[in-house]
């Protein structure tokens, strides 16, 4: 018995859209904040585009950075985050979303198009709102991807400007991680990656902000420089 089998072309096939939206991540206000942006309906939404003929994953990226958010795509690098493919997840018709996400200091977001959205430790945002399509599930992801970068290094997405002391680095990492951290463990596994900052006579540098005076640092130590394990929590009689 012989099984025929008839010719086929690309265009036999039926073809999803393919779309990258991301989400851009920052501190502000001592919580972890998502850019989100609303549609004419007034609902929220990651900035997103499809990408047009003949442009690449790439080229679309930058599109989104300069067109939708108004940063510069020559200083802003998104990574690539997951790719959603759910062919349900667009209620306009089959979409394939290539996610990708960035984590921003808030002072290069003053300009940007869109609006500062808390989100919580699940990657809701704060307030109850749902947001569009399956962005929250790319929300989610994005902000889990970032509190595994800020369990295990000090402050790797450079954040903080530095000279910085250890109480503002503590802060920011438990603002992503969503939950307080032990000082003084926090303290001894950071300050090994980190360097002590001397001020013009050579003596360390230091900064008065209610209290008595604190050190100053800045990053010391290669990339792969990790804390060793889990920042400690501390425990629920003592909070």
């Amino acid at each position: 018995m012989f099984v025929t089998t008839r010719s086929t072309t690309l265009t036999d096939y039926p073809r999803p859209n393919v779309a990258v939206d991301i989400a851009v991540l920052a501190v502000s206000g001592g919580t972890l904040n998502v850019v989100i942006q609303r549609d004419e309906q007034g609902r929220a939404a990651l900035p997103g585009r499809f990408v047009r003929e003949r442009r690449t994953v790439e080229e679309t990226v930058r599109e989104v950075l300069e067109l939708k958010l108004g940063l510069s795509p020559d200083h802003v690098h998104p990574h690539l985050l997951a790719v959603f493919s759910d062919p349900d997840r667009d209620p306009r018709g089959w979409t394939i979303s290539v996610a990708h996400a960035v984590a921003l200091p808030a002072v290069e977001l003053s300009d940007v198009t869109g609006e500062l959205a808390p989100v919580t430790s699940t990657g809701q945002l704060a307030s109850g709102e749902r947001v569009l399509y399956d962005h929250a599930e790319i929300i989610a992801a994005a902000t889990d991807k970032l509190r595994e970068r800020y369990e295990d290094q000090p402050d790797p997405d450079n954040l903080l400007r530095p000279p910085y002391t250890l109480s503002e680095l503590r802060e920011l990492h438990e603002a992503i991680l969503g939950r307080r951290l032990m000082r003084d463990s926090f303290n001894r596994r950071a300050q090994p990656l980190l360097a002590p900052q001397l001020d013009a006579d050579g003596k360390p540098a230091t900064r008065v902000g209610g209290g008595r005076p604190a050190r100053l640092y800045a990053k010391d130590a290669p990339p792969t420089a990790t804390f060793g394990w889990r920042l400690p929590s501390p425990r629920a009689d003592t909070r």
